[in-house]
C-alpha cells in the first residue's frame, strides 16, 4: 500500500454507549499500521470515562483535522466541543429559553435524551461527513445516536443514512447490514409500515438490487453475487399485487442488466435459504422484515453499511442503549466488527485500483 489512509469514527451520543464502546474498541485491538484513525468527539467524554471504569488509553486532542500530523500508533481526537457549543447555543436561542448565559454550556446526561447531548453528536458527525465527502478520510465508522434527541437539533434527522447521503449529494443509495453469513439490503427504511407499499416500486427495487450486486462485486469480491429478492405479501402474490405489479419487474430489469437475481421470494422462507450459504445477499422491503431475522443471527456482530456513498461508511447494528449507559458492561463486539470491515472494504477498494480496476 502507498501512503497511510485516514480513517474516521464518529462518537455518537454521549449519553449512550457510543464513546465506551469505542474505548474498549481501542484498547483491544491493534492499531492496522496501514491507517491512520481520528474520532471526531468531545476528548472529556472519554477522559471522563477512562477515569471511571480504568479504561487505560491514549489520544492526542485536536482542534483542527487539517492540523493533524497522523503519525504511527496514534489515535487523534479532533475537538468538536466549540462547534457543539455554538449549535447548542444556536438553537436555545431560537427558542428564546432563558438564562441565555448558560445556552454555550455542555452539561451531558448519561442514558437520557439531551439537547447538549445532541449537539455534540450532530457536531461530530458534520465535521466528520465534511472530510469524508472532499476525500480527506476514506471511510467512517459512526458511533450510534439517538434520533429523537437529533431530531431536537434537526427536525428533519431520519438516520445516519439519511443524512449522509443528503450532505455528499448522493442520489442512489441503500442500506445494507453484514454478517458473516447473512446480508441484508433494504428497499425502505424508516418509514411507517403503512407507507411501504406506496413507497416500492420497479425502479427503487431496482436500484437497491443493483447498489447490492455492485457492492458485493467491488467490496467482497464475489464475481457474479446470488441475490434473493424479497416479497413484500405474505406467500408473495398468493395475497398481494404488488409483488407481481412492483417487484417482479424489478428482478427481471436486473436479470437483463446480468445480475443474478431471483425473486420475488417468500420471506418466510427465504432467509433461512441465505443463512445457509444459498444466496450471497437478500434484498428486503422494509425495515423489520430484513432486521428481524437479521438481529436474531447477528446481534452482536452485525454492521451497518451505507451504499452508494462516495467513501465507506460502517456502524454497529445497536443503538445508544440508553439503560446500560454509564456501567461499563457495554459490549464492543459490533463496534469493532464495523471497525475491521471499514478496514477490509478500503484494502480491497485500494488493492483493485492498484490492479488496475476503476476505483
Amino acid at each position: 500500500m502507498r501512503k497511510p489512509i485516514p480513517l474516521a469514527v464518529t462518537m455518537g451520543d454521549p449519553g449512550g454507549i457510543g464513546p465506551e464502546v469505542i474505548l474498549k474498541t481501542f484498547k483491544q485491538r491493534p492499531l492496522d499500521p496501514h491507517f491512520r484513525y481520528v474520532i471526531f468527539g468531545v476528548p472529556e467524554v472519554f477522559e471522563a470515562l477512562k477515569k471511571k471504569q480504568g479504561l487505560a488509553f491514549s489520544f492526542y486532542p485536536v482542534q483542527r483535522f487539517e492540523k493533524i500530523p497522523f503519525e504511527k500508533q496514534r489515535i487523534y481526537c479532533v475537538d468538536v466541543s466549540e462547534e457543539a457549543r455554538r449549535i447548542l447555543h444556536q438553537i436555545k436561542t431560537r427558542r428564546s429559553e432563558k438564562r441565555r448565559s448558560e445556552a454555550r454550556d455542555l452539561h451531558f446526561e448519561i442514558g437520557k435524551i439531551s439537547l447538549a447531548n445532541a449537539a455534540a453528536a450532530y457536531a461530530a458527525l458534520q465535521q466528520a461527513c465534511h472530510y469524508a465527502a472532499r476525500g480527506k478520510v476514506s471511510a467512517l465508522v459512526t458511533a450510534p445516536v439517538h434520533k429523537m434527541s437529533m431530531r431536537g437539533i434537526d427536525p428533519h434527522f431520519t438516520g445516519h443514512t439519511e443524512y449522509l447521503a443528503g450532505q455528499s449529494r448522493t442520489k442512489a443509495f441503500a442500506m445494507m447490514f453484514a454478517s458473516p453469513r447473512l446480508n441484508v439490503t433494504l428497499v425502505t427504511i424508516h418509514v411507517p409500515l403503512k407507507s411501504v407499499s406506496r413507497l416500492i416500486t420497479p425502479s427503487v427495487v431496482f436500484q437497491k438490487i443493483r447498489l447490492t450486486d455492485e457492492f458485493l462485486k467491488r467490496y467482497f469480491g464475489i464475481r457474479r453475487p446470488h441475490i434473493a429478492v424479497c416479497a413484500l405479501n405474505p406467500h408473495g402474490r398468493e395475497t398481494g399485487r404488488e409483488d407481481e405489479e412492483k417487484i417482479r419487474p424489478a428482478v427481471r430489469l436486473a436479470q437483463k442488466k446480468n445480475i443474478r437475481a431471483v425473486g420475488p421470494l417468500s420471506a418466510d422462507r427465504l432467509f433461512f435459504d441465505a443463512y445457509e450459504g444459498r444466496f450471497d445477499a437478500v434484498v428486503s422491503m422494509y425495515h423489520d422484515q430484513g432486521l428481524a431475522p437479521f438481529k436474531m443471527i447477528a446481534f452482536r456482530e452485525g454492521v451497518n453499511v451505507t451504499l452508494g456513498l462516495p467513501f465507506i461508511r460502517t456502524s454497529p447494528d445497536h443503538g445508544t442503549a440508553f439503560d446500560i449507559a454509564g456501567q461499563g458492561t457495554a459490549d464492543p463486539v459490533s463496534m469493532k466488527s464495523a471497525l475491521s470491515l471499514a478496514e477490509q472494504l478500503l484494502k480491497t477498494r485500494l488493492h483493485a485500483s492498484f490492479d488496475g480496476h476503476s476505483d
